[in-house]
Order: C-alpha cells, then sequence, then structure tokens
C-alpha cells in the first residue's frame, strides 16, 4: 500500500509561535457552518403534553434547523411581579429538541381528512344512526375505516352540516325519547334541557390545553346557542350552547379522591419542592421518562439524600433510582396503603396530636347511618357556631347554604363529655376552645328526640375497616413481599418529610377516588401534611409558588412559599430553591 494512503493520519503540525505561523485550518469551517444561523426566535413548546417550555429555535435559510433551551426562566414573573429562579432551568426535553423534525417531516398532515364512512353518512343526509346505520357508516368500528383528502372549505361546510344534524336528532321531545333509548341516564337527558346542542361536547387535545384549547373551546361551545337558536327557534334568553370538558376532570387525569379528602380538585406541589422531601415515593409514577423537562428536580432530591421508592408493576426507569422498589399487581394499590395504614394504627406509630388536630378521625359517626353525628343532633337549640370571618367563608369560599346542608359536628373530649367542633377548629384553635379530641371511644350517645344511638370515632371505624387488611392478605393481594410493605410503613413513620406522587395511570381506575383516599392516610397518620417536602400530590404544575395547606400556628387556610421558606429559614431561595 502507497504512503499516500496515511496522508491524512499525520500528526497536528505544532505551533511555538502562533503569531509567527500557523497552519491552514479551513477545513474546521466545515463543523462551525453547520450551526451557523440567520434568525431565531422564542416560541412555547407544547407537543401533546403541558410542560410548556419557552425554547428558542434557529432559522436558516427560512429553515428551522434545530431547537435548543433558552435558560432564561429566571426573567419569568407574574402580574405581581414574583419572580422564579435560575434553578428552574433547564426547561426542555427531546420532544422539543425533535419538534422541527414533526413540522418538516413526511407524514405531517398539512390537509384535512375525513372519514368515509362519515362522509357517506353526510352524502345521505344525516340519517338518525340507529344501530344499522352505525354499523354501515362504521361509527362502531373507525379504526377500520378509510381515511380521504378533503379540502378545508368542504371540510367546514360538512362539519357545520354535521352539527346542524345532530342538533336537529337530539332536541325536543324526540331527541330526549332517544337519548334515553341510547342508554343515557334520566338526570343527564334533564339536563339537555331539550336543546339537542347540550348533547355537544367540546374538548381541546393535550396539545391545545392553553389558551386555544380551554378559552377558544368555552367560546365555541358558547356559540352553539347560535344553532340552538336555527334549530329549535327558541329567543335569545332561551338559547343553550354545547358543554366544555377538560382532561382533567372528565378523564381522570388528576387524582378524583382527592376532593374527598380536602374539598379541593387535586393537590399539585411546585416541582422544586420535591428537593426538601426527604421520603420520596413515587406510586404508578414515572419522573424520569414523563415528566422530562421537571426530571431534574427529581434527580436533585436523590443528590440531596432523599430515600426513594417507587411502587410499579414494572421495574420502570424510576424503579432504576430507587433505595427499592415494590412490585405491585396492577389495581391493587389500594389496598397496599390500607395495609400500611393498618401497620402504623396498630403499631402505634402515628403522631396523634397531628391526628387530633388536622383531621377528621376524631369525629363521631353514627353507627345506624355511618353518617357524621351533627351538633344538632345531640346538643338542644343548637346554633350553627361557624364564624362568617373564618377562613371557611373568606378563604375557601363556604357559602351559607352549603353550611347548612354541612352543619357542625360532635367530638368526646379527653375529660367524657361531648363537644360541638366547627370545621375551622383545626390546630391551635382546639386549644383555645379547650377541646381535646379522643381518638379511642365508642358507646352510646343520647338525642335531642330521646332516643339512643350508637356512636365511634371516624378512627374506630377505621379500625374495623382495617381489620381485612393485615400483612399476609395484603401480600397475597398486591404480590409484593411483605418485608417490603413493612419497610415502606416503617419509612414513612420515621422519616420526614414524606411524600406521595401518583402517577396518572392510577387516576384513571374506575375505583380511583378510593385508591387517591387510601393515599393519603398514612400521611395524614405521620403529619406528612401542610410542610414543604410533604403530602400526596398529583400530576405536577409548572408554578413558582409552592402551595402548602395550612400552617403550624393556625392550621388553616393557604398560604404561598415565594421567597424565604417558613420552615427552612436559613436556605437561600434563589440558590436552594
Amino acid at each position: 500500500m502507497s504512503s499516500s494512503a496515511y496522508a491524512f493520519l499525520k500528526p497536528i503540525v505544532g505551533v511555538d509561535n502562533p503569531l509567527e505561523y500557523y497552519p491552514a485550518r479551513d477545513w474546521e469551517k466545515v463543523y462551525r457552518d453547520q450551526y451557523r444561523y440567520d434568525s431565531s426566535f422564542t416560541f412555547v413548546c407544547s407537543p401533546n403534553d403541558t410542560h410548556a417550555c419557552r425554547v428558542r429555535a434557529f432559522v436558516r435559510n427560512g429553515i428551522i434547523t434545530r431547537v435548543e433551551q433558552n435558560y432564561d426562566v429566571q426573567n419569568y414573573s407574574d402580574l405581581y411581579g414574583n419572580k422564579a429562579t435560575c434553578n428552574w432551568n433547564p426547561r426542555m426535553c427531546p420532544k422539543g429538541y425533535t419538534i422541527c423534525r414533526r413540522l418538516y417531516g413526511p407524514y405531517r398532515l398539512k390537509s384535512p381528512l375525513i372519514r368515509k364512512g362519515w362522509r357517506e353518512w353526510a352524502n345521505d343526509g344525516f340519517p338518525y344512526l340507529t344501530s344499522e346505520l352505525r354499523t354501515k357508516y362504521k361509527f362502531d368500528s373507525r379504526g377500520s375505516d378509510e381515511l380521504l383528502p378533503i379540502d378545508w372549505e368542504e371540510a367546514f361546510k360538512l362539519a357545520a352540516a354535521g352539527m346542524i344534524a345532530i342538533a336537529k336528532h337530539y332536541s325536543g321531545d324526540e331527541g330526549s325519547r332517544r337519548l334515553l333509548a341510547e342508554g343515557y341516564e334520566p338526570e343527564m337527558v334533564e339536563a339537555t334541557e331539550g336543546a339537542g346542542t347540550r348533547c355537544f361536547k367540546h374538548r381541546g387535545g393535550m396539545g391545545l390545553l392553553g389558551v386555544i384549547g380551554k378559552y377558544g373551546m368555552y367560546r365555541f361551545a358558547n356559540t352553539l346557542a347560535l344553532l340552538d337558536v336555527h334549530v329549535r327557534g327558541v329567543g335569545p334568553d332561551k338559547a343553550l350552547g354545547g358543554r366544555s370538558w377538560d382532561n382533567y376532570t372528565w378523564h381522570g387525569d388528576q387524582a378524583p379522591g382527592h376532593p374527598y379528602v380536602h374539598g379541593l380538585q387535586a393537590s399539585d406541589c411546585d416541582f422544586n419542592d420535591l428537593r426538601f422531601t426527604k421520603l420520596h415515593i413515587q406510586s404508578g409514577k414515572n419522573l424520569v421518562e414523563n415528566k422530562m423537562p421537571e426530571s431534574h428536580w427529581f434527580i436533585e432530591s436523590m443528590e440531596r439524600g432523599a430515600k426513594i421508592v417507587t411502587i410499579t408493576p414494572e421495574y420502570s426507569p424510576p424503579a432504576t433510582k430507587s433505595d427499592y422498589w415494590i412490585p405491585i399487581r396492577p389495581a391493587t394499590d389500594a389496598a397496599l396503603f390500607l395495609g400500611i395504614t393498618k401497620i402504623l394504627m396498630d403499631e402505634k406509630k402515628y403522631d396523634a396530636d397531628f391526628v387530633k388536630k388536622f383531621t377528621d378521625l376524631p369525629l363521631l359517626v353514627r353507627a345506624d347511618t355511618l353518617k357524621r353525628l351533627h351538633a344538632s343532633e345531640v346538643f338542644p337549640g343548637y346554633k350553627l357556631a361557624l364564624s362568617e370571618d373564618g377562613p371557611s367563608f373568606k378563604i375557601q369560599g363556604l357559602k351559607k347554604d352549603q353550611y347548612e346542608k354541612l352543619g357542625d359536628y360532635v367530638i368526646r373530649n379527653a375529660g367524657g363529655e361531648l363537644k360541638a367542633i366547627t370545621r375551622d377548629d383545626v390546630g391551635g384553635r382546639l386549644k383555645e376552645k379547650g377541646l381535646d379530641p379522643l381518638l379511642e371511644w365508642k358507646g352510646s350517645v343520647k338525642l335531642v328526640d330521646g332516643s339512643t344511638v350508637e356512636a365511634m370515632t371516624l378512627w374506630e371505624a377505621y379500625k374495623i375497616h382495617l381489620k381485612d387488611y393485615g400483612l399476609d392478605t395484603v401480600a397475597e393481594i398486591t404480590g409484593a413481599p411483605k418485608d417490603l410493605i413493612r419497610r415502606l410503613a416503617e419509612d414513612i413513620a420515621a422519616i420526614k418529610p414524606a411524600a406521595i406522587h401518583v402517577g396518572e395511570g392510577i387516576n384513571h381506575w374506575f375505583h380511583a377516588t378510593l385508591v387517591n383516599r387510601a393515599q393519603y392516610l398514612p400521611l395524614m397518620l405521620t403529619g406528612n401534611i401542610g410542610l414543604p417536602g410533604a403530602g400526596c400530590h398529583t400530576w405536577a404544575g409548572n408554578y413558582k409558588a409552592a402551595n402548602f395547606q395550612g400552617s403550624p400556628e393556625t392550621g388553616y387556610g393557604f398560604k404561598t412559599w415565594i421567597g424565604e421558606d417558613p420552615f427552612h429559614p436559613d436556605l437561600d431561595p434563589d440558590v436552594d430553591g
């Protein structure tokens, strides 16, 4: 082989004095030229998720060549001037890096498509869809249908004609009869008030959950009142628009059991809150792959020494980062957390002071109805005692008619007497009012009507319920190793603050409300509510402020943690998050 074959393997020429002599390095321009650009601009990236990262695109010859992180989250601010910190950087994920491939990809749709069966339905004059016609037009097998190209003008005309037809089909008495025949509940049919437009469901896709998805769809739903005027011939005061449905509530993306626990749609923490957690538990959650712009917070919690526990059927990416992984049979998470709750209660590994002050477990329930015992049932001439200036009315928005329906409740005080208690009597207010509720009590209670009922604290009721969730039984139900179930119970009892992050998939289960409530119980028993780094959270918002329910002093109301951390005043918020 000739020596010329090795010419490019010659060593780089050494240069003692670059001002005197420097070899030609023009070949490096090839590599530098790859990153040359004509202009750049920032945009909000939302490729089928809700992170909405602000990123920067670089343009060359009118084409986006690459997308990069902008590293400017610290400049974001709200209307009040509150700013985020540099800790939020970086904000981007692989979906953002490759979004330009989707924009210029060969499979990107640049014009509308229509189902062949739907078009046949339109060509036939939009007849009412009987079961036979649903099959004919493939409404019951849309995935097997063919998609045909269509221009925008025709697409708009057909969509409008289809909406007119649907509104006519389900308006009036005939429309109500059809809905009932199709299996809709009478309450739902009654809610349409005879307007077919009330049967329309409007929902923005995940990529449209911003201004367009929410406000745009709401406005469009409202404009269907104009269609109702056309179909039913009613006046503007009687016209009804469509309904709007959001992903979180309708699809169960957020935890549907959270309102049962604290009355709010969901508990959702600012992700920098992860860095204060000492025991991080992911239940069906994947903070490595499915929250990619925010996964660095999870990594930082590990760097700060948090113990990581992952509960998933598969050995998931978070499981590989965990101190221990609890394999579990799908749909059995409720049994797992009820079993953990039983261990904490039976072995007295709970914070009794917190349970008395901040949970409803001391409240008395009637054994005959399993409903809370009301103060008006026990104390003659009782008058509702909740102050209109208290947090329930002023902060939480409680209405007078709601309060009259809920009423006040009853506890058995440490001295043995029955006492009335309001929903504002939590935290330090208990001591101010001389209340020290018992957790363990059951017995007879005489009512104002002269009758006697058996009653017990909710604590006692849970003891009865949890008898079915011994360690052996829970291990059999869940398939989880008994030693790991016990280990998690002991960790929750000993490590504080502890947090449970719930995955969206769990929230989609049919009985997800029960699962979510069970997940809260161990945290309620150990005082892991209302503290930075603690709580049971689902999804995760992209906000600067960490909201935490309650405060050590009063135990009620909401505080917004922006700036100094009240529980860690030695930390610099701009450095430590």
